[in-house]
């Protein structure tokens, strides 16, 4: 959809996204629509983000200066091997066509961020009080909102999750069963615990009695202790600038790793597309299955050094890896590389313009919950630590208030000195696929925004190389086999597939928003 110059939300709910662009409407910018519309998320999408997770901002003001926010959750300082009875369940969960394990419990729970990196932010760059900001989210919490089928949905599917706690199975519940679609979520107690912090602070949550509560909670069994909470949560980071496609990518730095190879990718697929003559989705496949094959363990190992990025995107090493991927076409043989794999992808993104220009792209999470709420708080908190996609190196093998490798991807596209494309996704490791290939049909096949986070897509786990429908024509097929791809078709457009939510600014100042069908995207203009 298309405006003239205003200003907009694109979210992962129309709820989300009304409640950024009601503050913008009352005179908050960029950083209070996103804190309004992170914590409306709360309740719009309570499987997917939650006041227990972790997340990135990337904020780019109108003048031009950048900033990204990690407020992504950080690895304990007790050890894992010094608890007697460490609570950290394997739990299956049945996605119909696989079954796969996810661990739960008080040892699966990282620091908790989200709210510490909510609150920095609009301590520093918002330009209204807390309290109006926090209003939507407040009276969201208390009233309820009815669940749509996708946020429903996200519920019984973690069933095993949620129902392995009484706490937890009743904040998700009517009472006797699990909450379908149409019926009420509310979280009475998460209200309280913001108009608390709105009136003590977020200090509440690293020294107060919100930060004993959650160390209470995971006591018998966890790691989390006074100390991490009461360290910084919320670290500034300089993003990573990528100059490429008549741009500057703007996105997430090390130590996570999402940014990094999205940037990998885009320069592989420059150089190829002037080079090669085969099909976009022939070279697209491979250098998906290069960047699979590029995060291996000497790649996780790595990311916290201080020049990593620049040396993993460094000119000479990008030869490389385009003589390696031409080698593998020409030799009509693909990087057979699986990275760990989360079918759930339990992120959800936001991206803002206001009217001055201010930019910001948000990703949050919460795993997919520990199945621990926090007594009188209604905060469910994240199980990060029992993630194998983002414990690459083992679970809990992690140094001590290190942050956790996300594959968040928060991303703003900057043209002529301004933002021309805000855009992030979830889907776990799909998400960079999934940015990458919005990035790809907007900016250099001309597709409009929505055309471009509505097109099918593609991911690869090892060979198998899984497809929306119409991503390929005979020929791209026929090729794409000879390479030695299997191709497993889908029946429809998945939330498998990641959620891009996106706006971009037009060369005449125009503005275009999108929000992905397949997560329950919507817009909402200001």
């Amino acid at each position: 959809m298309a405006r003239g110059l205003s200003a907009c939300v694109a979210a992962g709910h129309p709820a989300t996204a009304e409640a950024g662009a009601e503050i913008l409407r009352a005179g908050g910018n960029a950083v209070d629509a996103a804190v309004a519309a992170a914590c409306m998320a709360f309740i719009a999408e309570p499987v997917l983000t939650g006041a227990g997770g972790g997340g990135f901002m990337l904020v780019r003001q109108a003048n031009g200066m950048s900033t990204l926010l990690d407020g992504f959750a950080r690895m304990p300082e007790k050890r894992i091997e010094s608890i007697a009875d460490a609570d950290f369940r394997a739990t299956p969960i049945d996605f119909g066509d696989s079954v796969q394990t996810f661990h739960i419990g008080r040892a699966s729970v990282a620091t908790p961020g989200l709210l510490p990196l909510l609150f920095s932010a609009q301590k520093r760059f918002g330009r209204i009080p807390m309290r109006e900001v926090l209003a939507p989210a407040k009276h969201a919490a208390r009233d309820g909102l009815a669940l749509n089928d996708l946020q429903a949905s996200f519920i019984h599917l973690l069933q095993a999750i949620i129902a392995s706690n009484e706490d937890c199975r009743a904040l998700h519940s009517n009472g006797k069963n699990l909450l379908h679609a149409g019926e009420l979520f509310r979280n009475s107690d998460l209200a309280n615990l913001l108009e608390l912090l709105t009136i003590e602070g977020i200090a509440e949550m690293q020294y107060g009695d919100v930060a004993k509560s959650i160390v209470a909670a995971t006591q018998a069994g966890g790691l989390l202790g006074m100390q991490d909470m009461a360290q910084t949560q919320v670290v500034e980071r300089t993003p990573l600038r990528c100059p490429l496609l008549n741009g500057t990518l703007l996105t997430n730095p090390p130590p996570s790793s999402g940014g990094t190879l999205i940037a990998f990718s885009l320069n592989l697929l420059e150089k190829l597309r002037a080079s090669r003559r085969e099909s976009s989705a022939v070279l697209l496949a491979a250098c998906l299955a290069q960047a699979a094959a590029a995060r291996d363990d000497d790649f996780d190992a790595k990311l916290d050094l201080p020049d990593f990025a620049n040396d993993f995107l460094h000119p000479e090493k990008t030869r490389e890896d385009f003589n390696k991927i031409s080698q593998s076409i020409d030799n009509k043989c693909i990087f057979n590389y699986k990275e760990a794999e989360n079918r759930h992808g339990s992120t959800t993104h936001i991206s803002i313009l206001d009217a001055d220009g201010m930019a910001v792209s948000m990703t949050t999470s919460n795993g997919e919950g520990s199945g621990i709420v926090v007594p009188g708080t209604g905060i469910h908190l994240n199980n990060m630590l029992g993630e194998e996609d983002i414990n690459p190196l083992g679970f809990h093998r992690l140094a001590g208030s290190k942050t956790l490798p996300s594959m968040m991807a928060p991303s703003i596209f900057e043209q002529h000195g301004r933002p021309a494309l805000i855009l992030g996704s979830g889907g776990s490791n799909r998400l960079r696929g999934a940015i990458l290939q919005v990035l790809l049909r907007h900016l250099t096949d001309g597709m409009t925004i929505e055309d471009a986070v509505c097109a099918a897509r593609m991911h690869n786990e090892g060979d198998i190389l899984d497809v929306e429908p119409h991503a390929l024509s005979p020929a791209d097929e026929k090729a794409l086999a000879q390479q030695g791809w299997r191709i497993k078709y889908w029946s429809q457009p998945s939330v498998y597939f990641g959620g891009v939510h996106a706006i971009s600014v037009q060369n005449n100042g125009s503005v275009q928003a999108a929000g992905d069908p397949r997560r329950g995207g919507a817009i909402a203009w200001a």
